[in-house]
């Protein structure tokens, strides 16, 4: 009984059991998979035995060919494993990678692999990527022994019919019945991309015969032209990824299989559709929903997506899944969309791994979890309005849909590709509407195959409440925060390469140039670009000139549109013609042959310099050259257009007529025919609309920070939140010359820890830093920032360039130059190098210091900061700016002066002594002469109350104490607190 319950159990499992794709098992010939029978998991280990899945079934041997032309190529160029986590668009798994040259036969050959000659019925799938384009690209190739004059098993020269492309388009070429044909007029869009596709070639029964049919990724291309049928079936020899080299192909190198399936027979409707389903769900592949499918498992009736769900017809695009179907042999634990045109969302069942092979999670058989979304951009461009305490303001246009089977409680790991610089939210809601009452999770960052995703972690379970729903949302970021119809942002500083200028916006407006005698090239951050880097657009110069593009459809998303748009220009001369071109509207070609695009274009006029939007009225503020100038220009259509220079704005009688601004014709940015700019830029950034005022200067405010310019004043400096003033022009009018500071403003991605005035007329006398190195570019790795979110250190001049020094103190002289610092938030310590060399009595053996006070006159609470290095006429400083201070620089100040002790009998004694020693001196404390209390120790010092002088709301005369702000002792005189500071004792 014993023995006979186990034959039962047996063969009930050997049923149970028995795999074939999409469990279609009837008339399986070959059945080959990179994830089994290959013999290696090591990545680049060659293949030379593939073996079939199919239960006795022939395997594949790799390269074996006939004398001559169609030789063997070698154990050489045999293919190769392909391991999950070194190659893209596989879903996570791996792939057979094919090694070949022109003039061979090259994949695996299947001798006898297609044994049935008593039907005339074949259908095939192969999951494949086709890196190149060529003539004559097989899929396979039957190379029968009967049906033909081959009568060797081994494929030989126009033994065929082969079924694969020419060019990109599917054909089917058979010498013997109907020579060479293509299937319907689409072309496979993915050929010569990094992109798979399920390419199947079948045929149907029609009358006595049986008409070939194609299709890809379940999207039916037609019959062949001349609506070719087969008589006969061709047993015999399969070749997989043949090349036909002697038609002119190109290499298969690099072409890889997922897998590779052929029946001999026709398959009905619905065992193709579950064929189809199992690939698509293994490899991440969208089936064609253009007529909507649903993804059927094995057993013929669970469905693993449904198109008939609530919402599939929206939500129906990048479908992918992760699930477990035994009689497919499937076990997807990790899974994205594989479609390029987007970043794809990642779901994996527990951790996020390398590959599905290294997910150790453990799904239930006929258990599915799968997602589709509405087809919108990933960009950040829906408002929303968070939880408390969560920080975003707009979600992706982008939503997921997510279906399950019934029982499907596995937790998850939700992946996006990116690289945040805010926190980045993952939002689950019941609907479609997203808002503060939906569940927020916020994502951290991780690498999976040297991509940076943020992920959830392994907890979502999309089994309870929370919805099936899902987007993500985080605080955009923009130029001064204004992100609203932003559509250019290109910065120096992040993503140039000088075939292509990736957009920091949202619109993905990427300028590229090909023509490498074309490419600008960048100029590494220096003092003069407030050690940021800029973009060097040549000479003024035809040879020199630089340029590159966005095409037709860019960068706006309308012609005839409003424009602001800001620019960051170093201008080394104004050349020779009458213009000098650095942006327009309306021009494509990223070639050596220089295109119009002025419709309207952002130039200077002339010699001077002065700006203009041509074909319109000039501007008359002049710039100068060789500085770096903040540029900005904006109208709306129908009205006047408004210039603004360094954050001065001046009015244009012109007006702008919707027909100059072609604003969705492309753009060029640079030189023009004949209008060369010889310049350089750091920033262009573009609205499609004309900002408002504050709007302006917040975006100015940006620029001037980051590139050490000083706005038109009086006009007060903003942060991204338009409310924190980080100069404030009032507090001083004197001071609001040559403005520069640090800053960091997480929101519009300002992190400068280096700065300086670009000013000429400043000399570049100053600069600060939060590290003691004033050279290294702002970006290097090595400067420390502010930890705090709106913390700035903004300091302006008196303008004062007189190079005497005037007396201050005893001994000492300083210079007439003066600063004000601002600050805002918590600074702390900043490292300060005054260029001192321009003043000739200032000497090598001088000691140099650093004058701060309360007051611009510097009688109030003086510091003096002793320089921590005095070479070559740089004096370094070091110091901790507690509030607004004046400060400036000097030399021998601390040169003390004493007088003798008052001479006589002392008039009275100390009464009261507090001593930390054990031993007292005699008559002690009443030996200490005039004082009223005597404290000695050997190791405890006194502790003076440790505060601020604003919160001692009832000074009295001589009180003293530490203050923790200005950290000096004060001592109050009746009048006012005043730090205590050494100087002559008369």
């Amino acid at each position: 009984m014993k023995k006979q319950f186990y034959f039962v159990f047996l063969v009930c499992g050997t049923v149970l059991w028995a795999q074939s794709p999409g469990g279609v098992s009837n008339n399986l010939q070959i059945w080959v998979k990179a994830d089994a029978g290959t013999g290696t998991t090591t990545d680049n280990t060659q293949v030379p035995i593939w073996i079939n899945q199919k239960t006795g079934g022939v395997n594949g041997i790799a390269n074996q060919g006939i004398p001559g032309n169609y030789a063997d190529p070698g154990a050489g160029a045999r293919p190769v494993y392909r391991a999950a986590s070194s190659i893209p668009s596989f879903n996570f798994n791996p792939a057979i990678q094919i090694v070949s040259t022109d003039g061979y036969r090259s994949g695996y050959k299947f001798p006898l692999g297609f044994p049935d000659n008593s039907t005339n019925a074949l259908t095939s799938y192969t999951h494949l990527t086709r890196t190149t384009s060529g003539v004559y690209r097989s899929v396979f190739v039957m190379n029968g022994v009967t049906q033909n004059s081959n009568t060797t098993s081994i494929a030989g020269v126009w033994q065929s019919p082969f079924f694969g492309t020419q060019n990109d388009r599917p054909e089917f070429y058979n010498e013997k019945e109907s020579g060479d044909v293509f299937f319907g007029t689409n072309s496979i869009s993915t050929v010569g991309s990094n992109v798979p596709s399920i390419q199947s070639y079948y045929n149907s029964v029609s009358g006595g015969n049986m008409n070939y049919l194609f299709d890809n990724n379940g999207l039916l291309y037609g019959q062949p032209s001349n609506n070719v049928s087969s008589t006969g079936n061709y047993p015999g020899m399969v070749l997989l990824m043949e090349n036909d080299g002697g038609n002119g192909s190109t290499s298969l190198a690099g072409d890889r299989i997922g897998e590779f399936i052929l029946y001999s027979g026709t398959q009905t409707p619905a065992e193709r559709q579950r064929v189809n389903s199992y690939l698509a769900y293994k490899y991440g592949i969208t089936l064609d929903q253009s007529t909507a499918q649903s993804y059927i498992a094995s057993d013929g009736t669970t469905k693993m997506w449904d198109h008939t769900a609530t919402a599939a017809n929206t939500f129906n695009n990048n479908i992918a899944g992760i699930g477990k179907d035994d009689g497919s042999g499937l076990h997807q634990k990790q899974s994205n969309s594989v479609n390029t045109d987007r970043a794809q969302v990642v779901i994996a069942a527990g951790n996020f791994a390398t590959s599905n092979e290294a997910n150790t999670s453990n799904l239930a058989n006929l258990q599915f979890l799968s997602w589709g979304d509405n087809g919108l951009r990933r960009g950040y461009n829906v408002p929303i309005v968070p939880p408390t305490g969560k920080m975003a303001n707009y979600r992706m246009d982008a939503i997921w849909k997510v279906q399950r089977s019934p029982g499907f409680t596995q937790p998850v790991t939700v992946a996006f590709p990116a690289s945040p610089i805010n926190t980045i939210y993952f939002i689950r809601s019941v609907d479609a509407v997203f808002d503060a009452t939906d569940t927020w999770v916020p994502l951290t960052v991780t690498t999976v195959n040297g991509v940076s995703y943020v992920q959830t972690p392994a907890n979502i379970d999309f089994s309870n409440t929370d919805g099936e729903y899902f987007t993500f949302s985080t605080f955009v970021v923009g130029p001064g925060g204004v992100d609203s119809d932003l559509r250019i942002w290109l910065r120096a500083d992040k993503s140039f390469a000088p075939n292509l200028w990736k957009d920091q916006s949202v619109a993905g407006n990427d300028f590229t140039q090909t023509n490498s005698a074309r490419q600008p090239v960048i100029i590494t951050a220096d003092p003069k670009h407030n050690f940021n880097p800029s973009v060097d657009f040549g000479d003024a110069t035809a040879a020199g000139a630089k340029f590159m593009v966005v095409p037709t459809g860019k960068p706006y998303s309308a012609n005839g549109l409003n424009s602001s748009f800001f620019m960051m220009v170093n201008s080394r001369s104004f050349g020779t013609s009458t213009y000098n071109e650095y942006f327009g509207f309306g021009g494509t070609t990223p070639t050596a042959t220089l295109t119009e695009a002025n419709w309207p274009s952002y130039t200077n006029y002339g010699t001077t310099g002065t700006m203009e939007v041509w074909p319109y009225a000039v501007s008359t503020m002049p710039r100068v050259k060789n500085k770096t100038h903040l540029t900005d220009y904006s109208y709306t259509i129908g009205s006047s257009i408004t210039y603004g220079l360094d954050g001065q704005s001046q009015g244009s009688s012109s007006t702008v007529a919707v027909g100059y601004s072609q604003t969705a014709n492309g753009a060029i940015l640079g030189s023009q025919p004949s209008y060369f700019p010889d310049s350089d830029i750091g920033e262009a950034i573009g609205y499609e609309r004309e900002l408002s005022a504050i709007e302006k200067q917040r975006v100015r405010s940006y620029l001037a920070v980051k590139y050490g310019v000083t706005l038109k004043q009086p006009q007060d400096y903003i942060a991204s939140d338009q409310t924190t003033v980080t100069w404030n022009s009032g507090l001083n009018a004197l001071f609001n010359n040559n403005i520069f500071g640090m800053a960091k403003d997480d929101v519009t991605i300002l992190d400068q820890a280096i700065s300086n005035s670009v000013n000429t007329e400043n000399n570049i006398m100053l600069t600060i830093s939060n590290t003691n190195n004033f050279v290294l570019p702002n970006t290097d790795p090595s400067r420390v920032t502010f930890l705090q979110d709106k913390t700035f250190l903004m300091i302006g001049d008196n303008n004062n360039g007189a190079q005497t020094l005037v007396n201050y103190g005893a001994t000492g002289k300083i210079i007439q130059r003066s600063w004000l610092a601002q600050r805002t938030n918590n600074t702390g310590t900043t490292w300060l190098q005054a260029d001192l060399s321009g003043y000739s009595s200032i000497v090598a053996t001088d000691r140099a210091y650093m004058v701060v006070a309360d007051d611009s006159s510097f009688t109030q609470n003086v510091q003096l900061i002793p320089a921590t290095t005095f070479t070559g006429g740089k004096a370094v400083f070091r110091y901790a700016f507690p509030a607004n201070k004046y400060f400036t620089f000097g030399v021998n100040l601390e040169s003390y002066c004493t007088k003798d002790p008052a001479t006589g009998t002392p008039d009275a004694y100390t009464k009261i002594g507090i001593t930390g020693q054990t031993d007292m001196q005699a008559g002690w404390p009443g030996n200490i002469p005039n004082g009223f209390m005597a404290l000695e120790s050997r190791n405890r010092g006194m502790v003076i109350t440790r505060t601020t002088s604003a919160s001692i709301t009832i000074p009295v005369e001589g009180m003293l104490i530490y203050d923790t702000t200005d950290k000096c002792f004060k001592l109050y005189n009746g009048t006012a607190w005043k730090c205590i500071t050494r100087s002559c004792n008369d």
